[in-house]
């Protein structure tokens, strides 16, 4: 698939090939909120609007997988109706990939190498506290690990890592579509509900319940419990959300209504898709018209990914947006925000050589040539 605009005229002459915008999707992260992603997408397909590249975190990196392999928004939405979170939650339990998401193994291939358009997933190194963008090699284990949400779903073991949920360090990848050199980036942001009311008689349950029961716990506790832990995920995402959009803004941001759905609410896959479809709609005169008068930008001319990393947080950082640089022994480095630059200026050497290795400020990730949905290899643009 390759970003373009439909129809129109040529004025190229006969055998000249019509230059292109490079559209890039970055897909946030939400749970169930993410389904609208689907819906977004659906009307990207529908206008003839293709994507040359995803950036996806949580959901919205399970969502993107499943386009990036060439399946139709309304195959993807079929499997999604298959996507349960069960009712109770037991003290302690994790959950199980294929309770929640049953359909998705069999529609993805086993490697990134296979998929119709380059997709990045991110993640959390469990141990390290860093990100991992996870781009080539087994897809599986990596769309698992980018959904791997702490206490829901267990670590995945991924070359000799525990990783977790992307979101917890980049809830809407932008940079990382940033980093894939396109002339456009749209972001779809699902965040969580900005206000929700937990029900008193759940409280007073609780209250009742762990009186009787002392220190043992029981379903009916850890019900409770585990909505109040949901909620203050909620709020953490939703401000989490808001400060990257800030940072590394996209040409175009998409927030579709989801009113108060919430992100355990995998049966309100309807609703979610309507949202994502009313809230491209909306963005869509936009995206066309950026689509027909790209930005100028620079570009290296390969089909890579160049990522450029704050040497104090390691946070990928678009140097067009970062918030601080420094040359440090003629080497430039990025920040992403002021607060890093002054614990680099102060101590470099602690940050230029993580675990006896050299810190690499920038790493350039070849994309490869693309293939179509029908397996083909199609030459770079």
């Amino acid at each position: 698939m390759s970003a373009g605009v439909r129809g129109g005229p040529s004025a190229l002459a006969p055998g000249a090939r019509a230059p292109r915008a490079r559209l890039a999707l970055a897909l946030g992260g939400g749970a169930a909120r993410g389904l609208a992603h689907i819906g977004v997408i659906e009307v990207l397909e529908r206008e003839g609007l293709a994507v040359d590249f995803i950036a996806g975190s949580s959901m919205g990196g399970l969502i993107g997988a499943s386009s990036s392999t060439g399946l139709k928004a309304r195959e993807i939405a079929e499997a999604a109706r298959s996507f349960r979170f069960p009712r109770w939650f037991l003290p302690g339990g994790l959950m199980r990939w294929d309770s929640l998401f049953p359909s998705i193994a069999r529609l993805l291939p086993g490697t990134f190498e296979e998929l119709a358009t380059p997709l990045a997933v991110t993640a959390v190194d469990l141990e390290e506290g860093t990100q991992v963008i996870l781009h080539s090699g087994p897809l599986r284990p990596a769309v698992q690990a980018t959904c791997a949400v702490p206490g829901v779903l267990p670590p995945v073991r991924l070359d000799g890592r525990w990783l977790v949920d992307g979101g917890v360090a980049n809830v809407l990848p932008m940079d990382v579509a940033w980093m894939a050199e396109p002339d456009i980036v749209v972001a779809v942001r699902v965040g969580a509900p900005r206000s929700r009311r937990i029900p008193q008689l759940q409280w007073r349950l609780t209250s009742f319940l762990s009186r009787l029961g002392g220190i043992v716990p029981n379903p009916a506790t850890a019900k409770v419990s585990f909505e109040i832990v949901t909620r203050a995920a909620e709020i953490l995402l939703e401000r989490q959300t808001a400060l990257v959009a800030a940072m590394a803004g996209p040409e175009i941001l998409i927030e579709p209504e989801l009113g108060d759905m919430g992100l355990r609410d995998l049966n309100r896959l309807e609703e979610a898709l309507r949202a994502g479809r009313r809230a491209a709609e909306a963005a869509l005169p936009e995206i066309l018209r950026l689509l027909e008068s790209p930005p100028r930008r620079p570009r290296s001319g390969e089909r890579s990914l160049s990522l450029y990393f704050d040497p104090v947080c390691a946070m990928v950082v678009n140097p067009a947006r970062a918030r601080a640089n420094l040359t440090h022994d003629g080497v430039l480095y990025y920040f992403c925000s002021p607060n890093c630059l002054d614990c680099f200026a102060r101590e470099p050497g602690r940050y230029l050589r993580v675990a006896g290795l050299a810190f690499a400020p920038k790493r350039t990730i070849p994309l490869g040539p693309r293939r179509s949905s029908a397996g083909t290899k199609e030459a770079a643009p």
